[in-house]
């Protein structure tokens, strides 16, 4: 349980208790039912136990009034014997009704009857004998008339009240027993209850301390990140710095180069031998290799710290202007396809093309060279492809190539920092998108970069571009033509222009 939320624990907790409410609520019903069952049958024997000794006292009474009677002859007496047969009749039927749900008892108050009524016969006829003489009934009287009717009747009556009193103890113990199961039942809810009601508060401030040590340790890190990123942000500024200091002090003394250089294959060209202007040539060539490293070092410091504004670029204008200024040789033809129009940033968004579509001009070997740029809006991403058919790379280079400083081909045939290709994937993770390559030697090669749909489209009309406006195929100018439906994509930060190929 200590896995579960405090939510769930309280839940459950509540839960279990109103079962232990519903399961001690239905033990207390049955056992209150055996309990009011238990009172009301000694109840009931508690009700006919004095009926029964009241049969035996009236036909004692009647007994006596009678006697009395014949002793005295005073006629009061006689009407105080029917007043006490008249009562032993009706506590017969009183029995009666009592015990009309139990048959057994029933029968046993039914025998009772016939013998009471026999007795009374037999006082009948005492009477009846002393209207003819005295003497007959003083014989009849000396001679124990109805004696064993009687003692037969009191051992009866007797017997019957004395099961009654037996089974009226036994209901009142069980009355008794069940009770006391009651209070017991009570207490141990009660004390249930408790016991959970001090578990879920045990539980719920366990969980509340738990949870104010894990606000307490997330706000300690919260403010280590925060630490962290003042300590970054701060590094970051002064690599900024140092690439701009560095910038600045390494450019210097390249232009002095330069312009020495310069000045000396001006000015001194006729002093040089053929291998003198060579070395000449290949100082130049090495000093604008420099300055083109220190850019794109600098480009790619910038990307992700400084960003431009993102405004509506039409991407196929983008690769248009790009294609320009790369100026590819005649017998390479680039191939423009529908792109959409994104707010991006538009200095990034030229890096990345400029160094792709760059690149594959520059490595192409073929008298019949062709790049293509095409787009297609796939599942949650635009997916964006640079297609050449140059010589290929190897399956092994395919991560190198995307690393600083990296170039395949030997400087001396191809002018290149090794910064280009590290320069793309950074703008294109930075805006949460994914580049890699398919290749294969002597048939080219397939350079493939995402971003993400979040990156809003906009409208031609946001881009300053005529809806029916788009470049032709060879992205040497416009044509009239349909809108492909194509959509649009943002813009960056950050005022450098875009590095050369890489």
């Amino acid at each position: 349980m200590r896995s579960l939320p405090l939510d769930r624990k309280v839940l459950f907790g509540f839960a279990f208790a109103a079962l232990m409410v519903l399961v001690v609520g239905a033990v207390s019903y049955l056992t209150a039912s055996r309990f009011v069952e238990s009172s009301r049958e000694a109840l009931q024997n508690a009700e006919l136990v004095t009926p029964l000794k009241r049969v035996l006292a009236f036909t004692y009474e009647t007994e006596a009034a009678q006697r009395s009677f014949l002793y005295t002859g005073e006629r009061s007496h006689l009407q105080q014997r029917d007043a006490a047969i008249e009562s032993t009749r009706r506590t017969l039927d009183q029995l009666r009704h009592l015990t009309r749900n139990d048959p057994e008892l029933l029968a046993r108050i039914e025998r009772l009857g016939p013998i009471v009524e026999a007795r009374f016969r037999m006082l009948d006829d005492v009477l009846a004998a002393r209207e003819r003489s005295d003497d007959e009934s003083r014989a009849l009287i000396a001679g124990g008339l109805g004696r064993e009717e009687m003692a037969f009747l009191a051992h009866e009556v007797n017997a019957i009240a004395d099961e009654q009193h037996a089974q009226l103890r036994a209901h009142a113990e069980a009355a008794r027993t069940w009770g006391g199961r009651i209070y017991s039942i009570f207490f141990a809810a009660v004390a249930g209850v408790v016991a959970l009601l001090l578990f879920l508060q045990h539980a719920i401030r366990r969980e509340i301390a738990a949870r104010q040590a894990a606000h307490a340790e997330l706000a300690e890190s919260e403010a280590k990140q925060a630490q962290l990123l003042r300590d970054l942000q701060s590094a970051n500024e002064e690599l900024a710095n140092f690439a701009y200091v560095a910038s600045h002090d390494l450019k210097a003394p390249l232009r002095a180069i330069a312009s020495l250089a310069q000045w000396i294959s001006t000015d001194y060209a006729d002093r040089f031998d053929e291998e003198g202007r060579e070395q000449i040539a290949l100082l130049l060539g090495r000093v604008k290799r420099m300055d083109r490293l220190i850019d794109g070092i600098l480009q790619y410091s910038r990307v992700g710290r400084v960003r431009e504004a993102r405004t509506a670029v039409d991407l196929n204008e983008l690769v248009a202007e790009t294609v320009d200024l790369l100026a590819p040789p005649v017998h390479v033809r680039v191939k423009i396809g529908p792109l959409p129009v994104l707010k991006i940033e538009r200095t990034r968004a030229q890096q990345v093309f400029q160094n792709l579509i760059g690149n594959a001009i520059q490595y192409i070997d073929k008298p019949d060279g062709e790049v293509s740029v095409d787009c297609e809006r796939l599942a949650g991403e635009w997916h964006f492809t640079v297609r050449d058919n140059g010589p290929g790379i190897e399956s092994r280079h395919f991560e190198r190539i995307f690393q600083m400083f990296q170039s395949l081909a030997p400087r001396d045939r191809h002018e290149s920092t090794g910064i280009g290709l590290s320069l793309v994937k950074k703008i294109v993770e930075t805006h949460g998108g994914r580049i890699w390559v398919e290749s294969k030697i002597g048939l080219g090669s397939v350079f493939h970069f995402t971003l993400p749909l979040s990156l809003p489209a906009a409208t031609r009309e946001d881009s300053g571009v005529a809806f029916d406006e788009q470049l032709d195929p060879s992205g040497r100018g416009r044509r009239r033509g349909r809108d492909d439906g194509a959509s649009r994509v943002p813009r960056t930060e950050g005022h450098e222009s875009a590095g050369p190929a890489g």
